[in-house]
């Protein structure tokens, strides 16, 4: 199914590509055929008249040009794939480096594809080109490139490299390189006298430009500077949404925004000193692949705007961060071959890497055939049942038997319990969410059902863990009556603007709320107490409301205390609640191994972020899947 979605969605693309392509050719041809008439006649002022076949003339050779050689690139193309660009731009394959920043460019490509599910590409580098800069080009698997400027590997932190890296792969995963191999194939066709002009102009091998070349090329830039500008407007023209997409699956894959986020300020400080330009004749063909086009005026300007894409990334504008070389100290060692995924080609002897992968991609699979599954039972008593096995610990005896008791009567309720085991963990707050939004309509009297059972449920074991009973405020909270409930929309006068600023009532609610979820976040609670990740996260969150650094966890608030609390947290602002839940977030990534967001941690996290309905922030809401 999701073949088919994905191929019509394809076909959408390709057919509103050749349309927008017909219009720019029609526009084209309407001007050279103005401008070659205003130019006539201002040449031969008295002559009556136009000569014979003069404007089909004209507009022959303008589609003997464009469609001429938009087919001889598309013949080029369908058989050079991602290298033959690659290499059109003056590109050298990376194959047994012995440079370490080329051998630490490989192994983050082989971590981004084992991280992305994405077949490895091969790897190139535009030595010639000192801007920071990147493009993915092919078509399929099997000639897929991915392209990195030298002055990216000498400029680029390896965290930054990484996040460079991580956003062509976006691009892999959202299906974005056979309609810009199209689009290419298309601009090379509108800008074919322009470029062929422009390359005359340029330097040769050793970097000289001969004088009559240099005019020739000169007159030819003129000629075709309308097909050019065409092929602009183009590029332009195609959905600029897919580098948003493509940023977030970055944040996805490296599970962290400053990488990404400080690529993008350092292109931002390039593009106000000037220093971003690719230097390439050529480059401009090929701008609606690059990672950030410098230099584009607004209208014909085939990106977002940076200070956009930050934003988004980083959750606000941060100011441009100059990008000086950078010396590597530790040179890294190349991975193993056998460490990468291959693309194609059977192994005779599949190492441990390789087997893991396979098991990967076999539970991956899995998971995609039991969401199918629990998407397709629609029925009420079905509904609840996948909301409590979602709940629950499924591995918990005393929790399987009474949810087994409650799942009487219900056809393969067995089913439903393999198939909440087989999905990926960040699928089960989305798909609690999903099911109780539905629930919500239902009778009051079985929404009160529901949540007994889930109650009883999650005490069957004879004691109630902090996370479960967060589960249960979460699936009370979405479960209340819509029509009697109250929204959350406090007036912000006399509460600040700031974390700080915060009443000392709303301080105590705040304290003792984060003193109950820091039982669990980042870490679970020890026979010893709070883990240190946990006291540090406490520390954190208090100093950014304005508390004493070395204030220390009290004690955990009892069940009246939480409700207590909450309700005051929830009676905050809305402007205070989205600062108090990222600042949370923000913290407990700063606290995680790695500073990576556990399965547990963002689940806590979200489930909190709608106890007190504030949207998520980028950086928990990028742990998801988007659908």
């Amino acid at each position: 199914m999701q073949f088919r979605q994905h191929q019509r969605e394809a076909h959408i693309r390709t057919a509103r590509l050749l349309g927008l392509f017909a219009l720019m050719l029609l526009g084209l041809i309407c001007l050279i055929n103005l401008s070659l008439a205003l130019a006539y006649k201002l040449l031969m002022p008295f002559s009556i008249g136009f000569p014979e076949l003069f404007f089909e003339t004209n507009t022959g050779l303008v589609l003997l040009f464009v469609l001429g050689g938009c087919m001889v690139e598309s013949q080029r193309l369908s058989e050079g794939g991602g290298p033959r660009v690659a290499r059109w731009l003056g590109g050298r394959e990376v194959l047994n480096p012995d440079d370490a920043t080329e051998k630490r460019l490989l192994n983050v490509v082989d971590e981004m594809a084992l991280a992305s599910g994405q077949p490895v590409p091969r790897v190139f580098v535009l030595t010639r080109e000192d801007a920071i800069n990147a493009f993915v080009a092919g078509w399929r698997a099997q000639d897929l490139v991915l392209c990195v400027t030298r002055g990216a590997l000498d400029r680029l932190t390896r965290a930054e490299l990484q996040g460079l890296v991580a956003h062509e792969f976006g691009h892999i995963k959202e299906d974005d390189l056979p309609l810009s191999m199209r689009v290419l194939a298309l601009v090379w066709g509108l800008s074919l006298v322009y470029g062929y002009g422009q390359t005359l102009m340029g330097p040769d091998e050793k970097g000289h430009v001969g004088p009559l070349s240099w005019l020739v090329g000169l007159v030819f830039s003129i000629v075709g500077w309308m097909g050019w500008m065409a092929g602009r407007i183009l590029q332009a023209a195609v959905s600029r949404q897919r580098e948003f997409l493509a940023d977030a699956s970055a944040i996805q894959f490296t599970r962290s925004r400053d990488g990404l986020g400080n690529v993008l300020r350092k292109l931002w400080h390039d593009q106000q000193v000037l220093a971003g330009r690719m230097r390439h004749p050529a480059a401009g063909m090929v701008s609606y692949l690059l990672l950030h086009e410098p230099g584009a005026a607004g209208c014909l300007s085939n990106h977002p705007k940076l200070s956009e894409r930050i934003r988004r990334v980083c959750g606000m504008v941060l100011p441009p961060m100059p990008a000086p070389l950078i010396r590597l100290e530790i040179v890294e060692p190349r991975h193993a071959p056998d460490s990468v995924p291959p693309i194609s080609g059977p192994s005779t002897q599949p190492s441990q890497e390789i087997l893991a992968e396979q098991a990967r991609l076999e539970k991956q699979a899995a998971a995609r055939e039991a969401l199918i599954h629990l998407h397709g039972l629609v029925g009420p008593t079905e509904r609840r049942l996948i909301t409590l096995a979602l709940m629950m610990n499924v591995h918990n005896e005393p929790e399987r038997a009474l949810w087994h008791h409650l799942a009487e009567g219900v056809h393969e309720a067995h089913r439903i319990l393999e198939d909440v085991s087989a999905l990926q963990a960040n699928r089960r707050v989305p798909e609690f969410e999903r099911l109780t939004a539905s629930i919500a309509s239902e009778p009051i009297e079985q929404r009160r059902a529901l949540v007994e059972h889930a109650r009883d449920l999650l005490r069957a074991d004879g004691r109630v863990s902090p996370r479960e009973r967060l589960w249960w405020l979460a699936l009370r909270h979405r479960l209340h009556d819509r029509q009697n409930r109250q929204a959350y929309a406090r007036p912000t006068t006399g509460q600040g603007h700031e974390l700080h600023h915060m009443t000392p009532d709303s301080m105590v609610h705040v304290t003792a709320l984060t003193t109950y979820l820091a039982r669990f976040i980042p870490a679970e609670e020890g026979p010893q107490g709070l883990s240190p990740g946990s006291v540090a996260w406490f520390h954190g969150v208090m100093s950014r409301c304005g508390r004493p650094t070395d204030m220390q966890p009290g004690q955990a608030p009892d069940a009246d205390a939480l409700m207590h609390a909450l309700a005051g947290v929830q009676e905050l602002s809305w402007m205070m609640r989205p600062l108090l839940l990222k600042a949370w977030v923000e913290e407990a990534v700063n606290h995680s191994e790695h500073g990576v967001l556990s399965d547990q941690t963002a689940d806590a996290l979200r489930l909190v972020a709608g106890l007190i309905d504030a949207p998520l922030p980028p950086m928990l809401e990028a742990h998801y899947p988007k659908s």
